[in-house]
């Protein structure tokens, strides 16, 4: 019943948004969850931007991601069945998994890499630092990167909020692949491998765009599986934050100071430092931590002078309850409409101390007032909920079981 409408508003975002991105170094990608009113709709759309990528593959197609999952008809499949058609063309393709993960959705990644020319190997992150392979980026003959919030999920592409970025700068793609690589070697669990660390890129990349220069970091977690001239995502956030003097505002899935056996205030004292020094804060987290062991940590910022904090809502979709969906997923930051710090960790200390991650740092004022239009949109929303040190939110549920009264979107 509803494939048709899918089909014609994937065709209509190719026609438009994909051809946005040809002749910028650095394009902001955005899902904006259907009806809602949510992000900045100048920005352009995940699934036309993927599928421009990946159309545009001539000889390799290196993709990490956190899992994968499909859902037959929706947003997804178009992306899969152009990683096949690349393949099927002789274009090598690797896709890199969660261990864990993979346990949970394999049938969608099995039989991808089934097919000729696509290789799938599966990391165990825990047993490499004691945590997950979270980060979610793809690189494009070693030429252009995409990285972001977004994971190979159906979901990711029409239910949850997400921004990521397409990055057309060839030093930046061969630095990611030496994170894969370090990742993809490390997946074979007979042999130890050091992280590899080929590209050597010198940081900050200078760059322009819409007639202005911007400087650009590539940054990685954790430091021990990280290639040595990339920098520590943790490093390069905190350095960013502390050089605020206006503003900082931030989204993000989940926020707090411990969590997974690991503690670090560090990002916490940051904030409170930007807020005691006169730096407005405004700091919007997802329903999903309401209940959860962040939601003190929230609370007890929320009181200090010059902090702001909300919990984002996303309404529910008209077809149905989706699991794990209708959340705020981005996790971005912007400072002084300046800085953007754009990347794949929520804000808890194991996402940067145990779990791989990446992110861009960004120093251009055009991309970061595009952030800050996104931001500004969600922090405005009827959804957006102040929440104050004594706050009583309610959680909802986000898991397989649908609510009381409600039907799970398929069934």
């Amino acid at each position: 019943m509803r494939r048709s409408p899918w089909l014609c508003l994937i065709a209509l975002l190719l026609a438009s948004a994909a051809h946005a991105a040809d002749d910028r170094s650095i394009t902001l990608v955005e899902t904006r969850p259907l009806e809602t009113a949510l992000g900045n709709p100048s920005l352009a759309a995940t699934t036309p931007v993927w599928l421009d990528m990946i159309h545009s593959a001539n000889s390799s197609l290196d993709l990490e991601e956190y899992y994968l999952s499909e859902r037959s008809g929706e947003a997804l499949s178009p992306v899969l069945a152009a990683i096949g058609e690349a393949a099927h063309r002789g274009v090598h393709v690797r896709l890199l998994l969660d261990a864990n993960m993979h346990r949970t959705y394999p049938m969608p990644a099995d039989s991808l890499g089934k097919l000729t020319n696509v290789e799938l190997r599966i990391v165990d992150y825990r047993r490499l630092a004691g945590g997950v392979q979270h980060s979610k980026f793809f690189i494009v003959d070693g030429l252009e990167a995409f990285i972001g919030s977004q994971n190979l999920d159906w979901r990711s592409l029409a239910h949850i909020h997400e921004l990521g970025a397409r990055v057309k700068v060839p030093a930046v793609a061969k630095s990611l692949e030496d994170v894969f690589e370090s990742d993809w070697q490390a997946s074979d669990t007979s042999k130890t491998v050091p992280p590899a660390d080929r590209a050597h890129t010198s940081w900050p990349l200078e760059f322009t765009q819409d007639g202005s220069s911007g400087q650009l970091w590539l940054a990685a977690s954790p430091r021990a599986t990280t290639p040595a001239s990339i920098p520590w995502d943790r490093d390069l956030l905190v350095a960013r934050l502390d050089a605020a003097r206006h503003e900082i505002v931030a989204q993000t899935l989940t926020y707090g100071r411990s969590g997974y056996g690991f503690t670090d205030s560090t990002l916490h004292r940051a904030l409170v430092a930007a807020a005691g020094r006169g730096v407005h804060v405004k700091l919007l987290v997802s329903d999903w931590e309401l209940g959860g062991r962040g939601e003190a940590d929230l609370k007890e910022l929320a009181g200090v002078p010059n902090v702001e904090v909300r919990i984002s809502r996303v309404a529910e979709w008209s077809g149905g309850y989706i699991p794990f969906a209708r959340v705020e997923h981005c996790k971005f930051a912007v400072v002084d409409t300046t800085w953007l710090w754009l990347g794949t960790s929520n804000w808890e200390p194991s996402y940067f101390l145990s779990t791989r991650n990446v992110a861009l740092i960004v120093q251009h004022a055009g991309l970061a007032s595009e952030a800050r239009k996104s931001f500004e949109a969600d922090w405005n929303a009827p959804t957006a909920l102040p929440l104050g040190p004594d706050a009583k939110l309610m959680s909802r549920p986000h898991g397989e079981r649908a609510p009381a009264g409600e039907r799970v979107y398929g069934e």
